[in-house]
């Protein structure tokens, strides 16, 4: 008895080890990838020339001026309604606010007033087409814009055509003064200088439609009458930055 008393107590302690002893024998299976209870190192510091480019932020509105050379053709501007044509030199400036990556709203004031007998006003409002600033130099662009076109003769019917071929008689009639709409298309190029300042080359081409009034005895020409206009500018940019400091 005593002896079976002895096999079932050891019996009972080895089941009562077996668990802890096979538990202890347990090897830990390798994990591939970092740990997830241990957040992963962060990176070193940021170059300095990076951090700062990554500092400025560019601002949506940027401001041209622009000298412009324009050849006008036009049969209404003439008291005898033969076509004429003439150099004009002027300038003009244009805001322009990006609205999206590619697309930007424009606005052009220009006055062409040397070289002719005639003068041109315009107001302009329309779209330019060109990629974001980024790290490139040269940016390509489109333009299209609608016009207000204002145009009259320099004098009160006393100048000659002698300086500019213009075909008016001396005294022929007093001020002619034409108005009407017009549409602009063009393309460009800009050129990165610094940081905010760019070079711009642009030719576009405007045809519109005038109505004349004269201001003197009875109607000297056409009442209405087209007008086309080839322009050439080269302007100065200036795109402000705004600095973001943490």
């Amino acid at each position: 008895m005593r002896i079976r008393a002895v096999v079932a107590l050891a019996m009972l302690l080895l089941l009562l080890l077996l668990p802890r002893v096979s538990s202890a024998q347990h090897f830990p299976r390798p994990r591939i990838g970092p740990d997830p209870a241990r957040p992963a190192p962060l990176p070193g510091r940021t170059p300095e020339p990076i951090a700062r480019a990554l500092a400025y932020r560019r601002l949506r509105l940027s401001i041209e001026s622009y000298p412009l050379v324009s050849y006008v053709q036009s049969q209404g501007l003439s008291a005898d309604g033969r076509g004429a044509a003439w150099t004009l030199f002027g300038g003009g400036t244009r805001a322009e606010y990006r609205a999206t990556r590619f697309v930007s709203a424009t606005m052009d004031l220009t006055s062409s007033f040397l070289g002719s007998p005639v003068r041109v006003h315009t107001a302009e409002l329309g779209v330019r087409l060109r990629e974001e600033r980024s790290e490139s130099r040269v940016y390509p662009f489109v333009d299209a814009r609608v016009g207000y076109v204002a145009a009259f003769n320099a004098g009160l019917g006393t100048f000659s055509d002698a300086p500019y071929g213009y075909p008016t008689p001396q005294g022929a009639y007093g001020v002619r003064y034409s108005r009407g709409f017009g549409g602009i298309a063009g393309a460009g190029v800009e050129y990165t200088l610094t940081r905010t300042i760019s070079l711009t080359s642009a030719a576009s081409v405007m045809r519109s439609r005038l109505t004349a009034h004269d201001i003197g005895p009875g109607q000297a020409g056409m009442p209405n009458f087209g007008m086309t206009s080839y322009r050439y500018t080269l302007g100065i940019k200036y795109n402000p930055v705004r600095l973001f400091t943490p």
